[in-house]
């Protein structure tokens, strides 16, 4: 490799710098990334500082280039370089340019101008390309560059053979042939060119030859064009017939046109398949959209080659090129102009005019029944010219972008394989002997993120390597970062091919790719979008469709937005590389600050009443910069709070370790009334728990004290009674300090009900009823009526019947008045297993049917559990044994699922009793024993002492109704 100016030769330098102006040369006037060019200059071993050498080896190539006086210029671009100079002076492109000039005038019948460029094309090589340089891309690139010249070499072969020159090529095309000894089109070019040499006897003598190694080597048979040669010499044909046909010089109209590329096998797709090729209805447009790499080429050339029998007339690909790496889309005429061609049409009788060429093209297939695949287009403009209107043809376009306003469409989306899939087209490419274990198999798949390409890249990565195990691969595959630069190949990145469609977005639409990927959880909401992406809704709702639109993004459910897992990764590599960390840490701030306000408004529509801490300051006081989602009712706001929960979670924790203790303070205040009730315990302790701290180290008593009692809370419903008590006594005596009734009154309320748990009833009552005495000092009935409903329940299991229906009937009027039904279903609840200990099963059923009903619309899934153990509890087992048990059963896995150890005993408790009353002793057993298990674990005295008598006396157990 050298630089060439006026005659005089200069070297580049180092082999490093060698390699570095030559991955930027053979992109001449393209960017190349710096990540991309660190790959190729040091392949998986890079130096400590990658892009610091990179600069180095940059700033003394730009020093030779002025010294050799090099009409060429480094330029550096963001996380890029690019050579900027004339394509035409680097040899390679000059290369290609002049080859494809000589390709087109041989088709045009130009033979001795097309020899000429080949020839003049040839001289620009000068022994092996890039000699000296070493590494996986420069060892790919040099593969390639052999091959481009081995095809221009093989066409200029062609060319001299139309023109008689047999016998000058034959030592010429006897060592090709040892060079590649299985090549048939060598083999075709030696054996003409010694039978026009009159020399038939080499020529079947290099046939045979051929035809062994074929076997021998590779198992085959020589292909259909090789034997037709055979046949031909062997029977004395004139040479004429031998030679290849210049394109002018075939018939004007071919009967069928085949330019179907080779493919490889189709892995899975069948039910896509049939949509695409199947026997349904007369289709004439069929698009297949889907993200890069995902397979729509394979699909639609297997769709082609299916239906060759009903379409008989051709089949034919066009590349339109919309996200061709280093080449602009073709144009609707430049296709139009390849399409006539391949049908036969002469280059001169084209239409220039785009309106004639269009009227010849759909006059051309009016009567024709031929596939035309229209691969990679770019959008429905590009796609209009092409269209043949009224023709029996069959039209099949690929895009990644959704292709719509075309007439009579048909859209297929392509999603990534399904697990099962995905990990046969891994097997088949591998082989079985390096796929044996299943599981790692299944987890090279997942790190692909199901994507064919992908998947076919780490497979290629493999096979390459045969000193690599499928565990090595898995841990390359698993590095964080770069799992994006290890799925690749000697010519293809993933991240390159996703490149491409990140390019055609536009400024802005690039930014909020960007900034989508911050998100803290798997999908995300329009609301959460326009935050995050710093864009008023409508604006960010506009850019969420184009994102969807290029495929770039996916919608599993109305309003729902996810990136497929390496796009997503990709997004986030663009972001750390683009994005400022300032930029990155205020994009995720609004974030945070939507996310606060949006809990806050949701935590006051569920829970209106509840005692909670919102300071002067707090951020939903005054303008709010965000829209928020516009909930109808409080089950609207908790299904978006379920939705949102992991990301919620997420950003109270980033807020927490990243310098903003008051925003995530904040946001476990208004997370901790759901997170309670839907069962997330341990989170709401872990949120609690700091902001307590919090609120203690700026002196805010009241803040600490709410962040104190939903810590107990979380504590206590978890069965950390101990922690839950300490954490209640800390927030009494704050409550005490503070002079606070409202204060005092939750946290008595609290203490009652932790030593409800711990069975110490007496206590629990008394904290009751000194709870209900602070309430009535404040005045508010719905909290009087919440007291009731705590201290039925306390009298309830003291068995004083009469007290607790009295406390019970209380709660129920005052909850009905103020038309709270979800506390209306949960007094219900309680008086249904009142009825139940008091042996009116029918009128505990009609409650436990009432409590349930309302259960199911306001209810929590822990609530509604609970009452179908109750109503489980008013069945006859003679009757309704197999429904008690498939209610008990179904309550107790969402006990277990949300980690309720309390109500888990319980309901195991039931269980039990329900099977002994069926004669079922031994499984009875197993149950009482896992509830005595259960209870002990957590010391809750009540269920253990129930559990113990039941397994120590089996007749002490409340029997049910039979």
């Amino acid at each position: 490799m050298e630089f060439v100016t006026k005659g005089v030769r200069a070297s580049p330098g180092t082999p490093k710098e060698r390699l570095t102006i030559a991955a930027l040369a053979l992109n001449a006037g393209r960017p190349v990334p710096l990540d991309t060019l660190v790959r190729r200059l040091w392949d998986d071993q890079p130096p400590a500082k990658p892009r610091a050498s990179v600069h180095v080896h940059a700033t003394r190539i730009r020093n030779r280039l002025k010294a050799a006086d090099c009409p060429a210029r480094l330029i550096q671009e963001a996380n890029a370089y690019t050579l900027d100079i004339d394509p035409d002076r680097v040899d390679w492109h000059r290369f290609r340019r002049l080859a494809d000039e000589a390709r087109a005038l041989a088709d045009n019948g130009d033979t001795h101008a097309a020899l000429a460029l080949l020839t003049e094309a040839d001289a620009l090589w000068r022994g092996e390309p890039l000699t000296g340089l070493n590494g996986l891309w420069a060892e790919g690139t040099r593969d390639r560059l052999r091959e481009t010249r081995l095809a221009a070499t093989l066409t200029r072969i062609d060319l001299e053979l139309r023109l008689g020159r047999h016998a000058a090529l034959v030592p010429d095309l006897s060592a090709l042939l040892d060079e590649h000894p299985t090549d048939e089109t060598i083999a075709a070019q030696l054996m003409t060119a010694t039978y026009g040499c009159g020399r038939q006897a080499d020529a079947l003598r290099t046939f045979e030859t051929v035809r062994r190694r074929l076997a021998d080597e590779l198992g085959s048979d020589p292909g259909e064009a090789l034997v037709r040669l055979h046949r031909l010499i062997l029977g004395h044909a004139p040479l004429a017939e031998l030679l290849p046909v210049p394109e002018a010089a075939r018939p004007a109209h071919p009967a069928a046109p085949h330019t179907l590329p080779s493919h490889g096998e189709l892995v899975g797709r069948r039910r896509e398949l049939e949509i695409v090729a199947g026997s349904g209805g007369v289709i004439a447009l069929q698009t297949i959209a889907g993200m890069p790499g995902v397979g729509k080429s394979l699909l639609a050339v297997h769709a082609a080659r299916r239906l060759a029998d009903r379409y008989p007339d051709g089949q034919v690909l066009v590349d339109l090129r919309a996200h061709a790496p280093g080449r602009q889309a073709l144009s609707a005429q430049a296709a139009l102009f390849t399409l006539l061609r391949v049908f036969g049409v002469a280059a001169d009788a084209i239409p220039a005019d785009a309106d004639e060429r269009t009227a010849l093209w759909r006059t051309l297939l009016r009567t024709r029944r031929a596939v035309i695949v229209l691969d990679d287009a770019a959008d429905a403009e590009q796609l209009r010219p092409l269209l043949p209107g009224s023709s029996p043809s069959l039209v099949i376009v690929t895009s990644r972008r959704r292709i719509t306003g075309l007439p009579g469409v048909r859209s297929l989306f392509l999603d990534v394989l399904p697990a099962e899939d995905a990990a046969a087209l891994f097997r088949r490419l591998v082989g079985d002997e390096r796929a044996l274990n299943q599981a790692d198999v299944a987890r090279i798949v997942r790190l692909c993120g199901q994507l064919p390409l992908a998947v076919e890249l780490a497979a290629g990565r493999l096979v390459s390597r045969p000193s690599w195990t499928i565990t090595h691969l898995i841990e390359k595959l698993q590095r964080t970062p770069g799992r994006l630069a290890e799925i690749r190949d000697g010519f293809t990145e993933i991240a390159r091919v996703f490149e491409m469609s990140y390019h055609s977005l536009t400024e802005d639409r690039q930014d909020a790719f960007r900034l989508l990927s911050l998100h803290f959880g798997s999908s995300f909401g329009p609301h959460a979008a326009a935050a995050l992406a710093g864009l008023p809704f409508t604006d960010a709702e506009r850019t969420i469709d184009a994102l969807l639109d290029d495929h770039l993004l996916s919608e599993p459910r109305p309003e729902r937005f996810h990136f497929h897992d390496l796009v997503g990764e990709f997004s986030r590599m663009l972001a750390a590389m683009e994005d400022s960390p300032a930029e990155r840490a205020e994009a995720r701030g609004r974030l945070i600050q939507f996310f606060l306000q949006a809990a806050t408004r949701a935590a006051r529509l569920i829970h209106p009443r509840r005692f909670r801490h919102e300071p002067a300051d707090h951020p939903t006081y005054g303008a709010q910069p965000f829209e928020l989602p516009d909930w109808r009712d409080a089950q609207e706001a908790r299904d978006w709070l379920t939705e949102e929960r992991p990301a919620l979670v997420a950003a109270e924790h980033h807020a927490r370790t990243h310098g903003h203790p008051r925003e995530a303070a904040l946001l476990a205040a208004a997370l901790g009334g759901f997170l309670e009730e839907d069962g997330h315990w341990g989170e709401a302790q872990r949120m609690h728990g700091p902001a307590a701290r919090h609120w203690s180290a700026t002196g805010d008593v009241r803040g600490e004290i709410c962040a104190l009692v939903d810590l107990g809370t979380a504590q206590s419903r978890a069965s950390r009674y101990d922690r839950a008590l300490s954490s209640a006594h800390r927030a009494l005596d704050l409550a005490r300090s503070l002079g606070d009734p409202e204060a005092e009154a939750e946290v008595r309320h609290l203490l009652g009900v932790i030593h409800w748990h711990l069975d110490r009833l007496d206590t629990a009552l008394t904290l009751q009823n000194a709870t209900l005495q602070l309430r009535r000092r404040t005045g508010d009935t719905w909290q009087m009526a919440r007291c009731h409903n705590n201290i039925g329940i306390t009298h309830l299991f003291l068995q004083e019947f009469e007290e607790s229906e009295k406390s019970f009937r209380e709660a129920l009027r005052t909850f009905r008045s103020c038309g709270d039904e979800r506390e209306v279903a949960c007094v219900l609840n309680n008086l249904s297993d009142l009825y139940v200990n008091i042996g009116d099963m029918a009128t505990a059923k009609r409650t436990s049917l009432e409590s349930l009903a309302l259960m199911e619309k306001h209810g929590t899934e822990t609530e509604r559990a609970a009452a179908e153990v109750n109503l489980a509890n008013t069945m006859e087992p003679a009757r309704e044994g197999e429904e008690m048990l498939r209610l008990y059963r179904r309550a107790l896995a969402t006990f277990r699922r949300v980690g309720d150890l309390r109500n888990t005993a319980a309901a195991l408790q039931q269980l039990g009793e329900a099977l002994r009353a069926l004669g079922r002793e031994d499984e009875a057993k197993v149950h009482y024993k896992g509830a005595l298990e259960a209870a002990r674990g957590i010391g809750a005295a009540h269920e253990e002492e129930r559990a113990a008598r039941a397994l120590r006396d089996p007749g002490s157990e409340r029997p049910l109704p039979v």
